[in-house]
């Protein structure tokens, strides 16, 4: 195995930080890495985007419904996707191109169109794919049914919303107003990628209807920030190894294959000998991808860093004020405490005062750290700290590590996702700060957020409610310990603040109280809670409040089965008109007990 991880960081070296390479063979190997086993996927049968990630500067999601079942399937027989195997190659292109150019400068871009398809639960049974995949949530629940579920409290883009959601017993054979699937396109230019997004939609035609009339659209930023989201933090680095697939970095946290494809070992299904119901054969070398469109406040988070960074000394591990930080420093150490890495990427962990860019592009450095406090006497190396890095740090509440004794590192490593998706919407000009400033609204932009898991409610769920939603995550004692919501991706519960001033001579700081109140209507409420002292004139810590910043306009939960999956479903004989019939009585049904 050794020999294999140095050849293919001798093959893959010009791809710079990079944090998912395959792992390859070397050329005198007896055996083949892409080929199937009982613990390895098939790369040729798994659609591409999945293990390697696609190589891009642009990506288009066509979100569609089937018009005509018999049509789309004439269609996707002539659909290509791209494989994993075939994302190697073109990894192994791109890094043959820089390797060979004299300068950084003068790279020959390779040109590169890459497909992918997945479809909703209700758009396989539009298409006469009946059979449960295994994954509870995902054949019961569209992501609108699940909308309060996932803290999501505003208003969602039109194409993601069903005029009837169930919460409770799920609405995917409610067919009305439901997306049927999407098409990823994923391109090394906005022109390849667009070129190709329409060639799809010519091969489909009339046999689906484009969700909003165009694809959604994601871009890269502009080269000074390429690789880095709207709130200027490079994107993408702690992802996961899959072993035997991909090459272990120092630091990262490697999974089994079925942790993200479904069918061999890590796959929750599979692995659980009390599930009586197994995943159906044609499930194998499938996974589930889960779409979200989060909107980010970039000129208000802006503003709160500003506004908070001046009080660097009140934050600063361990009050340690030989640091002595200027404005833009402070400013960026406050930033990279509500992250858990610095904007060039470098772990907070590891670099707790000041940011590391040469630490940052070294895939040896940037995920080869822990939370453990190892010099500070005061602070025991056996229990989790949060004395350089917050507890609720985004990464550090999304992607845990080390919380032993309390929780185990296999359960951490189920809940493991590979990200993907771009950003989208135009740059923040000093034009639009003034606007702003002025009232005028903030212009759309975010993160086209899309990642790959074999399990929804153990990977995305997990991450989104157990963890980023979960103000007690992560568990850092056998007393359950309030720390807070993820800054970034939390949402705490829609209330209306109140305010009630009486005297109350008899309490005493940590006493427990108990108010009733009676409102207008006679209703009683009752609040409990423990008395805190606040001392006149007190100022809250840097931060809080804690605004939100993010704010999800949207998504779905999709399908991407194999190449081979595929094919069975094109060319499927079964008699779309009986499917269709069956299929809208169902949905009938879902309707009528609303």
């Amino acid at each position: 195995m050794e020999d294999h991880i140095q050849y293919s960081l001798d093959l893959y070296k010009h791809l710079g930080r990079r944090s998912v390479l395959p792992l390859v063979s070397p050329p005198i190997s007896t055996t083949r890495q892409a080929a199937a086993t009982n613990d390895l996927p098939d790369l040729h049968n798994v659609q591409g985007d999945v293990v390697y990630l696609f190589p891009k500067k642009a990506e288009n999601f066509i979100f569609f419904r089937i018009n005509d079942v018999t049509s789309f399937r004439t269609a996707l027989q002539s659909f290509k996707p791209t494989t994993a195997e075939d994302v190697k190659d073109h990894l192994t292109l791109i890094a043959s191109a820089k390797a060979n150019a004299p300068d950084a400068g003068s790279v020959q871009i390779v040109d590169l169109a890459q497909y992918q398809i997945a479809f909703s639960r209700t758009g396989m049974y539009f298409l006469g794919v009946n059979e449960d995949t295994g994954d509870v949530r995902f054949d019961k629940h569209c992501m609108c049914d699940d909308k309060q579920f996932l803290d999501d409290h505003r208003d969602w883009d039109p194409i993601f919303v069903k005029p009837n959601p169930d919460p409770v017993n799920g609405s995917v054979r409610d067919d009305n107003g439901a997306l049927h699937g999407v098409i990823t396109v994923a391109g090394s230019s906005a022109e390849t990628c667009t070129k190709a997004s329409n060639d799809v939609i010519d091969l489909f035609g009339s046999s689906i209807t484009v969700a909003g009339g165009k694809p959604v659209e994601g871009r890269g930023r502009p080269d000074s920030y390429s690789g880095h989201e709207h709130f200027g933090f490079q994107d993408g680095i702690s992802q996961p190894c899959i072993r035997g697939l991909t090459v272990p970095r120092p630091g990262q946290i490697q999974v089994d294959p079925g942790v993200i494809i479904m069918g061999y070992p890590g796959d929750p299904v599979r692995d659980d000998s009390t599930i009586k119901v197994k995943r159906p054969a044609w499930t194998k070398d499938g996974t589930i991808s889960v779409f979200r469109k989060l909107e980010q406040s970039v000129i208000p988070f802006e503003k709160y860093v500003q506004k908070n960074g001046p009080r660097w000394r009140e934050f600063i591990p361990g009050g340690d004020k030989s640091h002595k930080l200027n404005k833009q420093e402070a400013e960026d150490l406050f930033a990279a405490r509500l992250i858990g890495r610095w904007k060039s990427g470098a772990p907070l962990a590891s670099y707790p005062f000041r940011d590391n860019k040469d630490a940052a592009k070294n895939p040896e450095l940037n995920n080869n750290f822990d939370y453990v406090v190892r010099d500070n006497p005061n602070i025991s190396q056996y229990e989790p700290s949060d004395y350089y890095c917050p507890f609720t740090a985004h990464t550090r509440k999304t992607a845990p590590r080390n919380l032993c004794p309390y929780i185990d590192a296999k359960f951490l490593e189920s809940g493991s996702i590979v990200r993907a998706g771009l950003p989208y919407g135009d740059e923040v000009t000093d034009k639009e700060r003034s606007d702003v400033a002025s009232g005028s609204p903030e212009l759309p932009r975010g993160l086209l957020f899309n990642c790959y898991m074999s399990s929804l409610d153990s990977g995305f769920v997990r991450q989104s409610v157990g963890y980023a939603d979960n103000d007690f995550w992560p568990m850092t004692s056998l007393v359950p310990q309030k720390k807070g919501q993820d800054p970034i991706l939390g949402s705490p519960p829609v209330y209306t603040p109140a305010r009630l001033e009486a005297g109350s001579p008899s309490v005493k700081a940590g006493n427990r109280i108990e108010i009733q109140l009676t409102a207008a209507d006679g209703t009683m409420f009752q609040v409990s809670g423990f008395a805190k002292a606040v001392p006149k004139f007190a100022v809250p810590p840097p931060g809080e409040p804690n605004p939100f910043f993010v704010t999800s306009r949207g998504g779905e939960y999709f399908f991407v089965p194999s190449v081979s999956t595929l094919k069975s479903w094109a060319s499927a004989t079964t008699t779309p008109s009986k499917l269709d019939i069956a299929f809208l009585l169902d949905a009938t049904d879902s309707c009528d007990s609303e």
